[in-house]
């Protein structure tokens, strides 16, 4: 892979250096998108993240669900508490007004329709995964109408998972965030610049070490990264590779359950 250079890791380690002498250790996770079946690619995910040591989310779209997928992670949920699965909105679709973003879960349609397809993907995936499955909520394209908190805390739901710092309004509702993905979605779709993904974990983890309120919420929130096991090719695996090579087990990073994570 081009593009990755010592420096750029050196600047990462050297501040994990600092928080190694404050004594400090920072929460980092990882969740990928868009789960539906069985498959290559999500077995190669489950082994790298176990063998990493590390827990995976897994944001599993509801209507595309398939019984594979359920026989593919009961082994892992058997086996150890790495996977835990979550709800990636109903069935994935846009429902944006043209020219808009597109969402899911927007203010487009009614607000009962909306509460009423997320109560649905929460029910038909706690059909499939039982009480392994977290009530975790995670917004198709990480956005959704400034209403949906509450409608899914009335829904059943118990946290968010989004795309940037988490906001401060909480609606009852834990929130895990993701900052750093994987992909260079508006460029080929292939794996993002390494130096450019290694200098957005650098500047996470110094927003953290210095409590920089202006670029963050919350100085203690995990730094969440972001997959889609689904369409990674080789440059993509090649990052998540190096990346956990790097930082799974640093003695300044701590990987905590998502459940521990999504406690309000």
């Amino acid at each position: 892979m081009t593009g990755w250079s010592e420096n750029g890791w050196s600047a990462v380690e050297d501040e994990l250096a600092r928080w190694s002498g404050l004594g400090r250790r920072c929460a980092l996770w990882l969740r990928d998108d868009d789960a539906v079946a069985a498959g290559p690619a999500l077995d190669r995910l489950l082994s790298r993240t176990a063998g990493a040591g590390i827990p995976l989310g897994l944001a599993v779209i509801p209507a595309d669900a398939q019984p594979s997928l359920a026989g593919a992670l009961a082994g892992a949920l058997a086996g150890s508490m790495h996977v835990t699965p979550l709800v990636h909105g109903w069935s994935h679709a846009d429902h944006a007004a043209p020219g808009a973003k597109k969402c899911e879960f927007g203010p487009e349609r009614p607000a009962a329709v909306r509460r009423d397809d997320a109560e649905r993907g929460l029910h038909a995936l706690r059909a499939l995964f039982g009480e392994r499955l977290l009530p975790l909520f995670v917004p198709p394209w990480n956005r959704m109408a400034a209403d949906m908190p509450a409608l899914l805390a009335a829904a059943g739901y118990h946290a968010v998972s989004g795309f940037g710092p988490a906001p401060r309004r909480r609606d009852g509702l834990a929130w895990v965030n993701t900052h750093l993905d994987l992909i260079d979605w508006r460029g080929g779709r292939s794996a993002v610049a390494p130096d450019a993904l290694l200098a957005g974990l650098l500047r996470e983890l110094r927003d953290r070490r210095e409590g920089r309120r202006d670029a963050l919420r919350d100085p203690d929130e995990p730094i969440g990264l972001l997959s889609h096991h689904r369409v990674h090719d080789a440059a993509i695996w090649d990052l998540l590779d190096r990346l956990l090579d790097r930082l799974a087990g640093h003695s300044a990073l701590v990987w905590p359950s998502i459940a521990d994570l999504s406690r309000t």
